[in-house]
């Protein structure tokens, strides 16, 4: 009777542990799949106007445009606008497809969700020609106008952006946007 009951509540102990291994691995498994599904959601839910930004961009005044970065404000402007046109066209060089599908599809849907973009601000786009200080800002200016109207009026297919990978129209907006809104950051009226 004894050895009945040590093995009753031996067979009890097991079951329990094996429910609270079960419960453990559930959680450890499906918690960062329900946060990073809920941040995909929300990242999705959110709206970038950037024919506002367009708009925006328009009324600046070039001229009396000081950066307090490492780049002039000609060379942000040339640097959105190379992003901005690859996206249409293609980029020179991408991060490797593992990259794109894990880290970087994560990081532009945490981007995404909470409405701002941080990276480093002097970091050209991989294979991209060198950034000209020689370029006056209104004409950077310019160029980059020109590539967002583009890129709003664009209806053929879209390039894989060389860290995020394959994006639709809705996910560039939202990439375009918080990219030109982080390095605007770092732009003041003189």
């Amino acid at each position: 009777m004894l050895t009945q009951l040590h093995s009753l509540r031996n067979a009890a102990g097991n079951t329990d542990y094996q429910m609270n291994r079960r419960k453990f691995l559930l959680t450890a498994v499906g918690a960062p799949l329900a946060a990073a599904f809920g941040t995909k959601v929300v990242a999705m839910a959110r709206h970038y106007p950037l024919d506002e930004l367009l708009a925006q961009l328009k009324r600046l005044p070039a001229a009396k445009l000081t950066s307090h970065g490492n780049w002039s404000v000609s060379q942000v402007f040339q640097h959105l606008a190379q992003s901005i046109r690859y996206s249409r066209l293609g980029y020179p060089q991408a991060k490797s497809a593992l990259f794109q599908y894990t880290a970087g599809a994560a990081a532009l849907n945490v981007f995404s969700a909470s409405g701002t973009m941080s990276h480093p601000l002097d970091e050209p786009i991989p294979g991209a020609p060198k950034l000209v200080d020689a370029v006056p800002n209104d004409v950077a200016l310019a160029e980059l106008v020109t590539e967002i109207e583009l890129f709003i009026a664009w209806q053929g297919d879209l390039a894989p952006h060389f860290a995020y990978g394959n994006l639709t129209k809705a996910q560039y907006y939202s990439a375009h946007y918080l990219h030109v809104q982080n390095h605007l950051q770092e732009i003041t009226l003189s």
